[in-house]
């Protein structure tokens, strides 16, 4: 264990040289295991070593016990510690976060505070091969792509402190690994009693969910610490065709907008226009976004589709729009060129839609609706003594949206959700089926009700779009 150890902190180069590295410590077996091999390694590596150890609040005088307990290792292995106490509830709280999102949050803020107050350059966490198992299944239950898939890395940024490095030198080590070590050197954790609380997610993943699925596949962990490695790499590998992508001229980024030539995205891999629009929206916002799949893919088929002027919102305030020869990742408020309009109502405003047929509206706008099928718009299916309407959202609205099972949600908290800027929130056109919400129609990008998507070839389709007339 302690070569396999060695071996990846060599190759990660997780230790430089006369490096200062703050170790996160908890007092269970994890981290005492870590705090004792780093403590051994120490001279080979020419580190020092500076332990860290917070109190969240969460379990009264068993985390004060847990803080004396590290108190005292540190004092018995000569290494300086500095503690910390705070309210993880409170913090949980006030914003608006769950216990564990808050408590991981907390834990990163207070060892970059710890490093940076006695100048470490890194800081050692005690993540380890079962704790990645449970991660990659976690984040597969979230719906995660390669990113999500790959898991913890070695060698990350700290998170919100891209000027500090994480390392987990154990990410390879199982847990029955480390605790037969804690046993041979003689080493006595300290329990926490939340580990076994199943209300916390990785708890109910590890205690239940992956048990069950060792009955199925015994070498389950195995197998989803592969699925990390394999997604790491080829997460790396479109990374880098994107980044390799930028820097030859196909994508600029000016005054907080990026431009992607759409000859260039024309000729990529779905993969690859997806992962370009993601990384777009990151280096128009100066920031990591968190962005959805069903984002990324509407806005790429808008992208591909689009005829000049197609929009799609996209979290965070974004949007992206079809140029002539470029598509622009900018702020949804942004002003539209003239020559590039959005079908809009006015509020209040309400039609009868031709069905099949055309309905005229103002802006020289022309909702067309008929059998024939075409590439862009909306298909829907409508029942042959449907009414149709087209209006604008009215107090109390409800929309099935895809992904819900059927179920409703209020309009204006669908609209918030998806940060549809509010100026336009009272202007987009709904497509409203026998009084119900069948459709939101934003730029290009049509939202279908589950309860009008089409299932089965028995469905009568109707095919919806917009056209505008001079």
């Amino acid at each position: 264990m302690l070569k396999s150890v060695e071996r990846g902190i060599r190759q990660n180069n997780l230790i430089p040289p006369h490096s200062t590295v703050v170790v996160g410590v908890s007092g269970g077996a994890d981290s005492l295991a870590l705090l004792h091999i780093l403590h051994q390694f120490a001279p080979h590596f020419h580190c020092h070593l500076h332990a860290a150890t917070l109190d969240h609040n969460l379990r009264g005088e068993a985390g004060a016990a847990d803080v004396r307990f590290v108190q005292d290792i540190a004092r018995q292995w000569n290494i300086p510690l500095t503690t910390g106490h705070t309210d993880v509830p409170a913090l949980a709280r006030q914003g608006g976060l769950g216990i564990e999102a808050a408590a991981r949050q907390a834990r990163y803020n207070f060892l970059a505070r710890t490093a940076e107050a006695v100048g470490a350059d890194r800081v050692a966490v005690a993540h380890h091969a079962d704790d990645q198992a449970e991660t990659v299944l976690m984040h597969l239950l979230r719906g995660a792509g390669t990113a999500g898939l790959s898991g913890m890395a070695a060698l990350a940024p700290l998170p919100g402190f891209p000027g500090l490095v994480l390392i987990r030198p154990l990410l390879s080590i199982t847990r029955a690994e480390i605790e037969a070590y804690c046993r041979r050197h003689d080493l006595h954790p300290r329990q926490d009693a939340t580990n076994q609380d199943v209300a916390y997610l990785r708890n109910a993943i590890r205690l239940q969910t992956l048990p069950h699925l060792e009955r199925l596949n015994p070498g389950i962990r195995r197998v989803l610490v592969q699925l990390a490695d394999i997604a790491a790499a080829e997460n790396d590998f479109l990374a880098g065709q994107v980044r390799q992508i930028a820097s030859t001229g196909g994508v600029s980024v000016i005054g907080g907008r990026a431009n992607i030539e759409r000859r260039r995205f024309d000729s990529l891999h779905p993969a690859l226009q997806r992962r370009l629009l993601a990384w777009a929206v990151e280096q128009a916002a100066g920031s990591r976004q968190d962005i959805a799949y069903t984002h990324i893919v509407q806005a790429a088929e808008v992208a591909r589709r689009g005829r000049i002027g197609a929009l799609a919102l996209l979290p965070g305030g974004w949007r992206l729009r079809v140029d002539y020869e470029t598509l622009a990742i900018e702020r949804a408020d942004a002003p539209l060129p003239a020559s590039q309009p959005m079908p809009l109502l006015e509020a209040g405003s309400q039609a009868v839609v031709i069905v099949p047929g055309e309905t005229a509206l103002p802006g020289g706008w022309r909702l067309l609706a008929g059998q024939l099928p075409h590439e862009s718009g909306g298909r829907l299916a409508v029942h042959e003594d449907a009414v149709v309407t087209l209006r604008t959202r009215r107090p109390g609205d409800r929309f099935s949206p895809p992904g819900l099972g059927g179920h409703t949600q209020k309009l204006s908290r669908w609209m918030v959700n998806r940060k549809i800027p509010e100026h336009l929130r009272d202007r987009l056109p709904l497509l409203v089926i026998n009084g119900q919400i069948a459709a939101i129609i934003i730029g290009e990008v049509w939202t279908i009700s589950e309860r009008y998507a089409v299932r089965n070839d028995d469905s009568r389709v109707i095919y919806f779009r917009f056209l505008q007339f001079s």
